[in-house]
């Protein structure tokens, strides 16, 4: 149902029932001040359980806080650009309704179930302003083909939580400090500008035997002022894997690349393939990484760590 607008009328305020500007051709919803609803999970909610095709809810720009739910397959959230935000300030370790801790999948400010399958997120602003000192997500996944196109992901420690499925990250710019891209999914980060707010740690793979892991391809590694000293990555659980291909290093790399945490070599997979820039350091790297000046091998190409799904069609 369309919101009607509070306007003043000749007996004094009241509700008058004007309708909303009609959606534009294609979009199921819209969501602003003027949209057919208020709220981003409203619209979500107002999407079939289980809805056959896809269904593109365009949000205007404006600040929406609160803890958002895409439970719903082959939704689209179409921000207006990086002044929509989806935003939230909770740490995973905070009481929640019920008195427990809210955990990783009530403190993001967007989680994306496994019922979402086939979501596409796109120009919009994803954030926990939480800060640090605690785990606090903005956005967690745990569904299967999403893609995400010219997004930002702004947190601390655990920013993105990528647990299970696939997804691909395009021209998005993702910040954080601690562990802040993780999880065993399978990822391929394409043209994107990650960048590291402190000291710390920029992947933390959990990647099951088999599966490619995190794959940046023709990334910046980039640092605010004074460089703070950072790992490319530690290996949080089973047969960690994580690989940069082409990427431009900032100077806040660490000389040894990696560090060893729950995961002990030989498991651990880590790589980088002509990495350039001040923190490309390969006589320096841990030797338990692979590190080469040479092409990445076969199999670090979109189309082969993604499967069969090619999410830019």
């Amino acid at each position: 149902m369309r919101a009607g607008r509070l306007t003043l009328g000749a007996a004094g305020w009241g509700l008058a029932l004007l309708a909303a500007p009609a959606a534009p051709p294609g979009v199921f919803a819209t969501v602003g001040p003027d949209g057919d609803y208020h709220t981003v999970q409203a619209a979500i909610d107002a999407v079939p359980a289980d809805n056959p095709t896809e269904k593109v809810i365009a949000i205007q720009a404006g600040a929406y806080f609160g803890h958002v739910t895409l439970n719903k397959p082959g939704v689209t959230l179409r921000g207006a650009g990086p002044d929509t935000l989806l935003t939230y300030n909770l740490g995973q370790a905070m009481p929640g309704a019920d008195g427990r801790p809210l955990g990783w999948q009530g403190a993001a400010a967007l989680r994306i179930t496994a019922e979402a399958a086939d979501a596409v997120i796109e120009d919009l602003t994803i954030e926990n302003t939480y800060g640090k000192g605690m785990q606090a997500q903005a956005c967690v996944v745990e569904a299967d083909r999403v893609a995400f196109r010219r997004c930002r992901i702004l947190g601390w420690q655990d920013t993105l939580r990528l647990e299970t499925g696939r997804q691909w990250f395009d021209r998005c710019y993702i910040s954080g400090h601690v562990d802040f891209i993780y999880g065993g999914a399978t990822a391929y980060f394409e043209t994107c500008e990650i960048h590291s707010r402190d000291r710390g740690y920029i992947v933390a793979p959990a990647t099951p035997a088999g599966r490619p892991g995190l794959v940046f391809s023709d990334c910046r590694i980039t640092f605010p002022y004074g460089d703070p000293p950072t790992y490319l990555g530690r290996p949080w659980h089973e047969s960690a894997a994580a690989t940069f291909v082409r990427c431009e290093l900032g100077a806040g790399i660490r000389p040894e690349g990696w560090h060893e945490w729950n995961v002990k070599p030989p498991l651990v997979r880590f790589a980088e393939y002509e990495s350039r820039g001040p923190g490309a350091n390969p006589a320096a790297r841990v030797p338990w990484a692979t590190t080469s000046a040479g092409p990445a091998p076969a199999g670090f190409d979109r189309a082969t760590v993604l499967g069969d799904w090619d999410p830019t069609h």
